[in-house]
Order: C-alpha cells, then structure tokens, then sequence
C-alpha cells in the first residue's frame, strides 16, 4: 500500500502500529516539492488502512523535520506554489481528519510546518533538548499553515505571539512544561516512548478512542475553517514580498558560507 512512498519508510507492527520515518536525514529532514506531495496524500492512505490502530511519526538521523527546504522555497514559482498551498491545506485536513491517534516521535529539531505537524497530533513526545519553533517569519513568510490555530490552543495567545512572530525556539523540556507537548524525556528514550503510547492506543478500544479523538478535533476543525484559510491567503501575499525574496537569499548565503567553514576545518 505503502510502496510508491519515497520520502517515507513504513513499518507496521502485529499490533497495529504504523511507524513513519521521514527519510531526509541528509537534509535534517526538511520539506522538499517531493517530500510535501507525498505528505498530502500519505494520511489519507493511512485513514483507509484498516490494519492501523496507531500511527508513529518520526524523523531519521538527528531531526524529526526541520521545516521547508531553503532551496525548494526559493525556487517556487508563481504555479507550483498555488499547488503548494493546495497541498499544505489536504496535510492539515488529512492529518486531523486521520481517525487513529498519531503519536510524534520528536527526536530533534522540529521547525515550522516540520513542528506543526507534532503539535496537531494527538501526543507529542520530544526530546529534552530539541529545538522546537515555527520560523516562518525569519524568512519574510506569515506563519500560516497551522501555527496560528495551533500555539494559541495549547499556550494561550501571549505565548503564541511571543513565539510566532518572532520565530525564536524553545526546547523541548520547556516545551512540555508549558503543554505545548505532551512531554519531555532523554532523546534516547523518544521514540521508545513514543512506541509505549501507540502500544496502549493499539490496545485501547479503538471506536471509543477514534470517536473520541474525531469529537475533540471538530474544535481545530472549527479554527481551521478561520484560521487556516486567512493564514494562507496571507501567506501567499508575504511569499511574493520582497522582505521574504531578500531573507530566503540571505539565509542560504549564510547556510553556504557555514558550510565552506566546516569542509574547510577537516
């Protein structure tokens, strides 16, 4: 079912839970044209599969997902970004509308979309001291898909602002201390974690827990249909602004000369 997926890796247990792995590890698992199509069809897939009781998101190597790929941005056109945009509205849809709970596994840095995505699952277990934000704004961007409905749900709307317009992180530990994650441990003991959750979903009565989690998100349903729809007609205005032109160039000037300054130490 799962084999024309190339950015993902799938593994189903006996028990019913699904572990997706992002496999952009090169790339701190950062969303590329390929990577964000497949994730606008990838929890519609699963939704259908009757074998899922749960769902794990995790990301391979050092980072759950660091958000957009600098250079997929950049070069988006006027064409493939309205198909962005309709793909980035069906990831959120798709993701709430998923009828088995989705547990993240956040390893290590989560940015932007990348850290959305934890936040709009039902747990979310990161590493104590991941680096977590949505820096949308740092690159000239209005941080419309899903961190505005998000952040003022779970840490109120003062704590939303501080964060959101300015892009700073924030670590896991204080993360989870503020409920903005449902906890915080030892990234070596993320995952396991995160697998300890989906096992007692698996096992837990899966009608009762489904119907649950579908009554719970008709409130971010509610959000989303406001929320959602403004942020992304605001963000298509802030992607053709020259604020945002100038910031994504300087930001993989700096990425470059980073770069240069590591190949030359070795």
């Amino acid at each position: 079912m799962y084999e024309r997926y190339q950015t993902m890796k799938f593994d189903l247990s006996s028990s019913g839970v699904l572990t997706v792995t992002f496999l952009r590890a090169d790339k701190l698992n950062a969303i590329d044209a390929d990577f964000h199509r497949e994730l606008s069809t990838v929890f519609a897939d699963i939704g259908m599969d009757r074998r899922v009781r749960a769902v794990v998101l995790t990301g391979a190597g050092r980072a759950f997902c660091a958000g957009g790929d600098l250079e997929w941005i950049a070069g988006e056109t006027p064409v493939t970004r309205e198909t962005t945009f309709f793909e980035a509205k069906k990831i959120v849809d798709d993701l709430l509308n998923l009828p088995q709970p989705v547990i993240s596994a956040v390893n290590g840095a989560a940015a932007g979309y990348g850290f959305t995505m934890a936040l709009m699952s039902d747990f979310s277990i990161v590493a104590e001291d991941a680096r977590l934000s949505d820096p949308h704004v740092v690159i000239g961007l209005v941080a419309g898909d899903g961190g505005a409905m998000m952040w003022p749900i779970l840490v109120g709307m003062a704590r939303a602002k501080r964060f959101l317009l300015t892009g700073d992180p924030v670590e896991g530990r204080v993360a989870a201390e503020w409920g903005l994650v449902t906890e915080a441990c030892p990234v070596d003991e993320v995952l396991p974690r995160a697998m300890e959750w989906a096992e007692r979903m698996a096992a837990s009565p899966h009608v009762a827990v489904q119907g649950t989690k579908k009554a719970l998100n008709a409130i971010l349903h509610m959000l989303s249909s406001v929320t959602l729809d403004l942020g992304f007609q605001a963000e298509r205005v802030s992607a053709v602004s020259e604020d945002h032109q100038r910031l994504v160039g300087a930001a993989l000037e700096a990425r470059d000369r980073r770069r240069a300054a590591a190949a030359a130490r070795q």
